[in-house]
């Protein structure tokens, strides 16, 4: 029997019931929002124009503020923006001078908050820091321990706080490196730190008084940007812990009174935890942070009064134009056959909410005028895998704010699967999903694959099913005593129930040998998957790569931001089809060459 059920369709039913109660969110939290913004930009600018360099977190933090400040719909003057990118990229000490981010010599610190920034920079505002993104997100790769845990080489709180800081920081780097790329080998130092994140958020679960406001913020964060569920057991104890740290007065605080920084980093924290403006704790830190504002749009002025604006900036601007919340629907679950949602939209503009859309693998399925909608989802012939829901609310100015949830239909429990060559051997990775109970085993068979089939098994390795990050490492020696020959393998991970039936079975091309001898002697293809009406990306697609015989030689899925990649090709022409439900079916052909850039194939999607 499946551990799961496993489900085939997609059906909505409207309910005659009263709409789930929701509070209102209170008013004036995005003309405080923007006045913070304005502040924290114009106030970077001063502090580089006075000091002329690159001040590590300055303009780093100020850039992730200004960059969810642009994808929540607040203005961000051109100017103030280019000013804080100037600052990191041409002032002493910026990424694209002679001794900057990317030299060697640079602190740590520096880099791993610079290249948190890039990350928040690429995925909400545009890709013209791609290039500086994935350079720094391989510089942090040798920051990363055995333990999986990122250092830096500056501590001084609240600002600079230690290893869970810099771990999270991290771990969005390669998140975004991946997202972006669609570049496997970003999954194997991510699975690490989401192994070191995980052990302790397990401990501190369980004992939190007394563990440090941020490094509890930073770690479920860290786990977040992994790929956790913010219902998995000890994720979910510890967003519970960081609502009942608020203080009275709605605030928080790491020590003592209520302050701006631990205050917006929280409510940030829960956001990302897909909490809203909607849920009592947000609402009343909110709150707390538009009273305590200054008339100037800061909070603290001295030492780290920057910082502090930073977070209090974040807290605020996670407020977009229309607040969605949603009953019955958790970001990361298995669906079950039958689901009851409420969705109510409150806009915070001062108009009304236009109506309520909902989407499923981009695909619009139940859309109401007004704010509100409530009904049963029937997924009883959903495929099983990975699936996108998008509650999309557009108010009377047309303006649109959107929430996204990743669910899982059917027996659906290894995800991501990664490789990356090490002194080691080839590792690798996979997020396993399974419930922390389930008394599975995850296997890896590895075969040959230069030819045209992959060969006998060469290598076998089983490990006890468990929850989050699981890594193997193939390497060593074969059958015959020698050591594993270098070039092209395929590995097969499968999902072993108790019972001994193989529930989930993914395959993975990996080259077993380093990444400049795999450029060296191998192609890659990759690509973006648009969608024609607006652009964004078509996340869950089948994309295979065809030969000129009409075979096919790899199949992938886009990742969530509609890219997709194949690795360790031999040079040739082929053709990428790409198969979508309820769009058409496009193909465009490509010329791989090994020793070159990765050839090219974006396709729009009808």
């Amino acid at each position: 029997m499946p551990l799961f059920r496993t489900v085939r369709s997609v059906a909505f039913v409207s309910l005659a019931v009263p709409a789930l109660a929701f509070a209102a969110p209170q008013e004036g939290f995005r003309s405080s929002a923007q006045k913070a913004l304005d502040f924290l930009g114009q106030d970077t600018a001063r502090w580089q124009k006075s000091n002329n360099c690159y001040g590590c977190h300055v303009q780093a933090v100020t850039l992730e503020g200004l960059s969810v400040g642009m994808h929540n719909q607040y203005t961000v003057p051109k100017p103030v923006m280019d000013e804080v990118l100037r600052g990191i990229m041409q002032t002493p000490g910026g990424s694209r001078t002679p001794g900057g981010l990317t030299h060697s010599g640079f602190p740590r610190t520096a880099k791993t908050f610079g290249a948190s920034a890039f990350a928040r920079y690429d995925a909400l505002v545009n890709g013209a820091l791609t290039d500086d993104l994935l350079k720094l997100s391989k510089e942090l790769i040798a920051f990363q321990d055995t333990s999986g845990a990122v250092t830096g080489d500056h501590q001084s709180y609240p600002v600079t706080t230690g290893p869970m800081q810099a771990t999270f920081q991290a771990a969005q780097t390669w998140r975004q490196a991946y997202a972006r790329t669609a570049d496997d080998m970003w999954l194997a130092p991510l699975r690490q730190a989401e192994k070191y994140m995980n052990a302790q958020a397990r401990t501190w679960s369980e004992k939190p008084e007394g563990v440090y406001l941020q490094d509890l913020n930073y770690v479920t964060m860290g786990l977040l940007v992994a790929g956790a569920s913010p219902s998995e057991p000890h994720l979910a104890r510890l967003i519970k812990h960081l609502e009942s740290r608020q203080n009275k007065d709605g605030g928080w605080a790491f020590n003592g009174a209520s302050d701006a920084f631990a205050t917006g980093q929280t409510i940030y924290t829960l956001k990302l935890a897909g909490r809203t403006e909607t849920d009592t704790s947000v609402r009343r830190g909110l709150g707390w942070l538009v009273e305590h504002q200054a008339k100037d749009g800061g909070w603290g002025h001295a030492g780290s009064g920057r910082a502090e604006a930073m977070w209090g900036v974040m807290g605020l601007v996670s407020v977009d134009v229309v607040s969605i919340a949603v009953k019955g629907l958790t970001d990361g679950e298995h669906v079950t056959p039958m689901m009851e949602l409420a969705v109510k939209a409150t806009d915070n503009s001062g108009v009304e909410v236009k109506n309520v859309e909902v989407l499923v693998d981009d695909l619009s399925t139940k859309k109401t005028s007004g704010a509100e909608l409530g009904f049963t989802w029937n997924t009883k012939e959903l495929k099983t895998g990975k699936h996108t829901v998008d509650v999309v609310a557009t108010n009377a100015k047309g303006q649109q704010s959107r929430r996204r949830f990743e669910v899982y239909a059917g027996d659906l429990f290894l995800l991501e699967l990664g490789s990356r060559f090490t002194n080691e051997g080839t590792q690798v990775t996979l997020r396993n999903i399974a419930p922390e109970a389930t008394k599975g085993q995850v296997k890896l068979e590895v075969r040959a694959a230069e030819g045209k089939v992959a060969t006998d098994v060469a290598y076998t390795s089983t490990q006890a099913s468990s929850h989050g990050a699981m890594a193997f490492v193939f390497g060593g020696k074969g059958k015959d005593g020698k050591p594993f020959a270098t070039g092209r393998y395929e590995a097969r991970l499968m999902f072993i129930g108790e019972d001994g039936q193989t529930k989930q079975t993914e395959t993975l091309v990996f080259v077993h040998d380093t990444p400049e001898a795999q450029s060296a002697r191998y192609a890659e293809v990759q690509g973006k998957l648009d969608l024609s009406r607006d652009g964004s990306g078509a996340a869950n697609a089948e994309v295979d790569l065809v030969d000129e015989r009409g075979n096919v030689v790899q199949s992938v899925r886009s990742n969530a931001a509609g890219q997709y990649r194949f690795k360790s090709l031999d040079s040739g022409k082929y053709k990428v089809r790409v198969r979508k439900q309820g769009f058409a079916a496009e193909e465009a052909s490509v010329d791989a060459k090994a020793g070159a850039p990765a050839a090219a194939a974006p396709v729009s999607l009808h």
